[in-house]
């Protein structure tokens, strides 16, 4: 931990250890002190080992504090006292353990009458398990001498055991006592001989005795249990060859399971004593099979672990051995359980109510029919057991608990099987049928339950066992097919074996399919492979919602959640499979002719630029060119820059589209809204064509100062060029929308001159300007079929 290593010292505490008179409450005052004990503080340590400290330490940890000081603070120094002792400090233990006088202070704690102080005996638990087990930070030697030193003087104590023994109602010193038994490593044998000297298990046995305190009932059974699981897994999975646990021999051997029998089967009966004894017994079956090694299930396991499901083996049989002798005794306990008082319930007053014993001797009888022979059969036939747990399931219908027990039981009887050599291997299953009557019982049962459901003032309430009964059913019927049992019934009595084939088809089948019916049809979790199509519900506020989502999908189509789901190996989505079935309404021949005609357009415009050597221009720059890219240096040649427009980039790609193409005009003026200026440099009156709207249409050429109003833009639309070209009311033959968008760019004018400009000098300029850009078109566009070239634009007044 970082704090072990680099925590640094505090001043203030330094400070108050430097004082002569310092106390030990002051030095617990401080807010880190469990800090700088982690730490190893070493002005800390050499005030904490010394003589007077510990003891007060010891003290504060075992003495119980006044009654008349707060609640909330009365443990407070207590407490602080244990965390520091038990801090893991290998100084501070060795002194403890060393010191017998400290030693000997905190086992006094131990001899008082019960009951304990449990916060108290949590810290005197807790500050022995430091001394006697080993931890992982912690050396070898050290733990050997701290051990070996509080391990002799407990043994040297007469009266150790029996103190834990008589304490053994408090849980902090049971799980001490269990830590001697279990977690003991360096001086494990020498520690378990001396509790096994000191019969332990033994006594711990005697304490279920139902003259005992029912507190004492309840830890010793849960120590047993406890006990037995630990030790069983020390020894499977120790990595060295250890000796044998005494104390867990000496609780399977058969000796002590017939004394545990005696005691909790005593003529007085105390439900927690035969309760806890049966746990215990239980456990030493291995009914809950949690524990039992791979071994048992797989032929090649190695040796030391079939000797060990060997010996597990042994420690079964004989154990049932020995509960078999006392089976008469819980057979009595299911017919007259301990006293108890009647309880009253939702569904009326239990008097008297099943309780706990009857419920662990049904349990424990569950075990001994699946794992029992012969001769527990013939005992259990003789005694009429089977006959009384079916009592028992029909008399408590509310508990769900009996009816599992009662269902293992019946089930284990049914699949009861002895090789041949060991008699009549249906014996207990006939005896199900014919003495207890189990198919008439559970036709019965059924004939009542529709009777009181058709009668219910809640209708339709059926019985709480009804579950288990289906279940009974389902297994006597697959039993009763074609086995031995099934042909005994035909012979003995062929009426219930028709009857029980009637109920079979008729009853049992539909109620089978009714309880494996899904809600609804299909389990919520399950996913319907074979449709590609969810079927998505959404708020329905009007025809417009469900058109939206039908063009949604008449456009896009509709995929299920495997068509985005991550496959193993792979970094991204798979690619959707129907992707080809989108309609986004554009075809590849569209898409290429507006490939070709962007990059023809850019083109014409970069062509203009690169004849500007000769030419000034004062223009504005609202040309595809410098939409896509803005070009610094071009900018700076330029006497007037101006800002793009944000609108432009949008209005030239979102136009819509039109299905007949308006009359085309020229526009007099600069369709972006700006005015043109006349150039600064040189006086040139060249007109500037860059400023030219790309997708303007014309039909009739603009007269000198007239005035034409705009009409609306068409989109770059490319359908039916020729069709259009003819129809065209001008007789301008439009054979291609590159050669009008190039026209137009070539000939569009802005002003560029004052009233005066409209002079000879400016009509020459003009067209020699118009016989140049003729030129330039017909090199560029080869495969343009003809050529027209509009009339040459007058300049408008300024």
């Amino acid at each position: 931990m970082f704090w072990k290593y680099n925590n640094p010292s505090s001043s203030q505490l330094e400070t108050i250890l430097s004082k002569q008179d310092v106390t030990l409450k002051e030095v617990m005052d401080e807010e880190d002190i469990l800090n700088e004990c982690k730490a190893q503080n070493k002005q800390l340590l050499e005030f904490l080992i010394k003589q007077e400290v510990l003891q007060e330490l010891v003290t504060l940890t075992t003495t119980e504090p006044p009654e008349d000081i707060d609640e909330r603070s009365r443990f407070k120094y207590a407490n602080i006292a244990c965390e520091m002792i038990t801090c893991d400090i290998p100084s501070l233990n060795e002194r403890l353990a060393g010191d017998e006088t400290l030693l000997s202070k905190l086992y006094a704690f131990l001899d008082r009458e019960p009951p304990l102080n449990p916060l108290l005996a949590s810290f005197f638990s807790k500050i022995m398990a430091v001394l006697i087990a080993k931890k992982t930070e912690q050396n070898w030697l050290s733990n050997q001498v701290t051990c070996i030193q509080v391990i002799d003087f407990l043994k040297a104590k007469d009266n150790f055991v029996q103190l834990l023994l008589n304490h053994i109602s408090t849980s902090a010193i049971m799980d001490l006592t269990l830590k001697l038994m279990t977690q003991v490593v360096e001086v494990r044998q020498n520690i378990l001989n001396y509790l096994d000297s000191q019969r332990i298990i033994q006594n711990l046995v005697a304490l279920l005795d139902p003259k005992v305190d029912s507190g004492r009932h309840n830890n010793v059974a849960q120590l047993l249990r406890d006990f037995i699981v630990q030790a069983r897994d020390n020894q499977r999975n120790s990595t060295e060859r250890i000796d044998p646990d005494p104390l867990l021999n000496a609780l399977e051997s058969p000796e002590t399971v017939a004394l545990l029998l005696d005691h909790i089967l005593a003529e007085e009966k105390c439900e927690t004593a035969i309760v806890g004894g049966i746990q215990v017994l239980l456990e030493l079956l291995d009914a809950n099979k949690t524990n039992i090694p791979f071994a048992f299930n797989y032929p090649n396991a190695n040796y030391d672990d079939q000797n060990d499901n060997d010996g597990r083996q042994r420690v079964v049989e004989s154990t049932l051995k020995e509960i078999q002798k006392r089976l008469k005794d819980f057979h009595n306990l299911l017919l007259d359980p301990p006293k108890k008082a009647s309880i009253l319930t939702t569904v009326g007053l239990l008097e008297p109510p099943l309780g706990n014993t009857r419920l662990q001797v049904t349990r424990l009888l569950a075990t001994l029919i699946s794992i029992g022979g012969g001769e527990l059969a013939q005992e259990v036939i003789s005694l009429g057991t089977m006959s009384v747990l079916i009592d028992l399931f029909f008399a408590f219908p509310w508990n769900n608990f009996l009816h599992t027990q009662v269902q293992a039981c019946i089930s284990a009887a049914l699949n009861f099987n002895l090789p041949s050599d060991q008699g009549d291997n249906i014996a207990l299953s006939k005896h199900l049928l014919v003495n207890c009557k189990l198919v008439e019982r559970i036709l019965e049962a059924w004939k009542e339950n529709d009777e009181k459901s058709e009668t219910s003032p809640i209708g339709n309430a059926r019985r709480g066992y009804m579950g288990h009964l289906i279940n009974i059913a389902n297994i006597l019927v697959i039993m009763c097919s074609d086995t031995p049992l099934g042909i005994m019934l035909k012979d003995n009595s062929p009426e219930t074996a028709e009857a029980l084939r009637a109920f079979n088809e008729n009853t049992l089948t539909e109620a089978n399919r009714v309880r494996e019916a899904l809600l609804a049809g299909v389990h919520p979790h399950t996913v319907n492979e074979d449709s590609d199509e969810y079927e998505i519900s959404f708020p329905t506020a009007g025809s417009g919602s469900q058109l939206s989502l039908a063009n949604f999908y008449d456009a896009y189509g509709a995929y299920n959640d495997e068509d985005f789901e991550f496959k193993d190996g792979e970094d991204a989505l798979p690619t959707i499979e129907s992707r080809s079935g989108m309609n986004f309404d554009l075809s590849e021949g569209d898409l290429v002719q507006q490939h070709e005609l962007f990059k023809q357009v850019c083109a014409q415009n970069i062509n203009t630029l690169d004849d500007a050597d000769d030419q000034i221009f004062d223009e504005k720059e609202h040309t595809f060119q410098t939409v896509i890219e803005k070009d610094a240096e071009r900018n700076s040649s330029s006497d007037s820059e101006e800002g793009d427009d944000p609108l432009m980039e949008a209005e030239l790609w979102n136009r819509p589209n039109e299905a007949s193409e308006a009359p085309s005009m020229i526009i007099s003026e600069d369709p972006w809204g700006a005015k043109s200026d006349t150039a600064s440099t040189g006086g040139s009156d060249w007109a500037n064509f860059s400023v030219a709207v790309f997708d303007a249409k014309f039909d009739t050429i603009e007269k000198p100062n007239e005035a034409v109003a705009p009409v609306p833009e068409n989109d770059l639309k490319i359908e039916n060029v020729e069709t259009e070209a003819e129809e065209s009311p001008t007789g301008v033959k439009q054979e291609s929308i590159d050669i009008a968008q190039l026209q137009i760019e070539e000939n569009a004018v802005a002003s560029t001159t004052n009233e005066t400009s409209a002079t000879k000098d400016n009509q020459q300029v003009q067209n020699k300007e118009t016989s140049k850009m003729e030129t330039d078109t017909m090199q560029k566009e080869a495969v343009v079929k003809s050529e027209v070239t509009p009339p040459a634009i007058p300049l408008p007044e300024a």
